[in-house]
């Protein structure tokens, strides 16, 4: 049955509604009296299907859901599928809270980074369904991840600058941080009971890239170092000769620095083993030590740079002195290259990189081991420590 307010010609019909909790009266929008004889008619029928009443017509009824998308759903015979749709969840909702739950877990840049790479998938201007989000799509969203666009500030005027080209394919290795993001946010959906279990556990990550190590002689080091614009001598000095990560030696304050046992406190948050004490060489100590001087107690390092401002200004040092280019990251490599080439403990290369153990160490530097003449070298010093004790015993 169909009705109107007022009897006028203009006035839309409304039909009844019925639900759990009695029947209401909703217009229909139109004023053609048959069609909206089919649309009642259409909601008394799907109000008998088991299970539709509570939601479709709930949904109807506090507005969410129009007359006429039911219909549609009704007259194709996906009453089924519409009762799966309204009663989907949308996920988008959740990732301002997953990004307050990993404040605690991961550094700051890591959940920028989880952040923008989620948006690749979960867009913060539409809904993404529960349903959405299942190991083939996100698969598939995997399979075909390219570099993230260049974000550009708007130009007060139309700039003559050709577009940039489309994102490349990234690397294995970049598709497994993608995937970490996503993992970490169906890990704090399944936690808060969004979801009953994570729907991408069976996702496979792809295998990992071999490791990039880069041999850097010291005399190319030094180059870099040496005449670089304050205070980038005493940071490349740390990084070089201590393989210290650049986010932990940003973290530096005046504190940190162990003038006596010409020793850093690294605050690294990558692991818990990151936050650890190094040892800087001998070659980079007095660069550092020269810079702490001009500090306050308790000022930051390196206060005003942040990372891209460290690898921009290492990339100038390159590309002045006409050296090949590697990465600033390169530098960790060039202090384990040199240590285990010295015949140090893997143990205590270890510790300073911030592993928690051996493994990573002998994986990627065991190539390095010292040479027949460098082991020489390392057993004389040994063997020096060990007659100290005996020569002041005998005295």
């Amino acid at each position: 049955m169909v009705y109107r307010r007022n009897r006028g010609d203009g006035e839309a019909w409304l039909v009844a509604v019925p639900t759990r909790h009695g029947r209401f009266k909703r217009s229909t929008g139109t004023t053609h009296r048959p069609t909206a004889r089919r649309w009642s008619a259409c909601s008394l029928c799907s109000a008998r299907k088991a299970g539709v009443r509570g939601i479709c017509s709930s949904k109807v009824v506090d507005g969410s859901l129009s007359l006429g998308t039911l219909y549609d759903a009704y007259t194709n015979n996906d009453l089924d599928g519409l009762r799966a749709r309204l009663a989907d969840a949308d996920l988008a909702i959740h990732v301002d809270a997953w990004q307050a739950w990993l404040t605690d877990r991961v550094s700051e840049d890591t959940r920028s980074r989880y952040l923008a790479q989620l948006r690749t998938l979960v867009a913060a201007d539409k809904p993404y369904a529960r349903s959405e989000f299942t190991a083939p799509n996100v698969a598939r969203w995997l399979a075909t991840r390219t570099s993230l666009p260049q974000k550009r500030k708007h130009a007060a005027k139309a700039s003559s600058r050709v577009e940039d080209k489309p994102g490349r394919a990234i690397s294995g290795a970049t598709k497994r941080k993608y995937l970490a993001a996503m993992q970490s946010f169906a890990t704090y959906l399944v936690e808060v009971g969004v979801l009953a279990s994570n729907p991408i556990r069976g996702v496979q990550a792809p295998p990992p890239s071999k490791p990039r190590v880069v041999a850097i002689p010291l005399a190319d080091v030094l180059r870099i170092v040496e005449n670089a614009p304050p205070p980038y001598p005493a940071l490349f000095a740390l990084l070089y000769g201590a393989g210290v990560e650049i986010s932990a030696a940003l973290a530096c304050i005046e504190s940190d620095v162990d003038i006596d046992r010409r020793e850093v406190r690294a605050r690294g948050t990558k692991a818990h083993a990151r936050d650890r004490i190094v040892r800087v060489a001998a070659w980079a100590w007095s660069f550092l030590a020269k810079h702490v001087e001009t500090l306050t107690p308790g000022e930051r390092l390196f206060r005003g740079i942040d990372r891209c401002q460290a690898v921009d200004a290492h990339r100038v040092r390159l590309t002045a002195l006409g050296l090949p280019h590697h990465r600033l990251h390169d530098s960790r490599h060039f202090y384990a290259i040199r240590a285990i080439r010295a015949g140090t403990p893997y143990e205590l290369v270890a510790r300073q990189l911030g592993h928690a153990d051996i493994a990573m160490v002998a994986k990627v530097y065991g190539r390095f081991a010292p040479r027949s003449d460098e082991r020489d070298r390392w057993e004389k010093i040994v063997a020096a420590q060990d007659q100290t004790p005996e020569k002041k015993n005998r005295t």
